[in-house]
């Protein structure tokens, strides 16, 4: 009898692991209004308008439209470099992780009439000692069809629930679970025959943005560990 019951016992259990690494996913088993969560959403009225040579302008996402992502709170701003003209677009949300990763650039934008040129990659920014480590982004350059012409937008998009950013190709898997995670987008058009990340005016203000974004949102505040403990 018992090699007919130990298949019947795996069975169960892969069952049972499934079932629980399902919940994970679908935060079955998370919070959804924890303390942590609150805390995220609210440091992101801190984000500064201002960040070295760059100046931004908010800009609003219609109620209807920002409720329809299930995210807590949003910045999207424009910063415009006061010596150079050039222009990069910021859209940061906080959540939780399932509402977080379900969208990202190379699936949403492509929705809005883009194409994604090539493979997205890995890319890090140097942001010398002011962060202990380099963010990573995926990245890609987005192209699409205007009565204008042809619109190539360059995209870094990296996620981080602790002052590491990630950019991590299954995203989704990567941070299942979390109760709270932020998303940054830096968007940048594309101009000239250069298409690579290295050049692009998104890449050039990372390196000044995501210091002061890393302390904006997790210098002064307690861990996410500690806040968790506390939630």
């Amino acid at each position: 009898m018992k090699p007919l019951i130990i298949p019947g016992v795996v069975t169960l259990a892969v069952i049972a692991a499934g079932a629980y690494y399902q919940g994970i996913i679908t935060e079955r088993w998370i919070p959804q209004n924890s303390e942590m969560l609150e805390e995220f959403t609210k440091s992101l009225a801190n984000v500064p308008p201002a960040i070295s040579d760059w100046e931004g302008v908010d800009e609003t996402i219609p109620d209807e439209e920002f409720k329809l992502t299930n995210c807590t709170g949003y910045v999207s701003r424009r910063y415009t470099n006061k010596s150079t003209g050039a222009e990069v677009s910021v859209y940061l949300v906080a959540g939780t992780a399932r509402h977080i990763t379900i969208h990202s650039p190379d699936w949403c934008y492509q929705g809005a009439g883009f194409k994604m040129e090539g493979a997205k990659r890995p890319y890090s920014v140097d942001c010398g000692p002011q962060m202990e480590l380099d963010p990573t982004f995926s990245t890609a350059t987005f192209v699409k069809a205007t009565p204008e012409g042809m619109q190539r937008l360059r995209i870094l998009w990296s996620y981080s629930d602790d002052g590491h950013w990630e950019g991590p190709d299954k995203h989704k898997y990567h941070f299942a679970g979390k109760p709270a995670l932020y998303k940054v987008y830096l968007i940048a058009s594309v101009t000239g025959e250069d298409l690579s990340v290295e050049s692009s005016q998104a890449a050039e203000f990372a390196a000044s943005f995501m210091p002061v974004l890393n302390e904006t949102l997790f210098g002064s505040a307690a861990s996410p560990a500690e806040v968790a403990e506390n939630s």
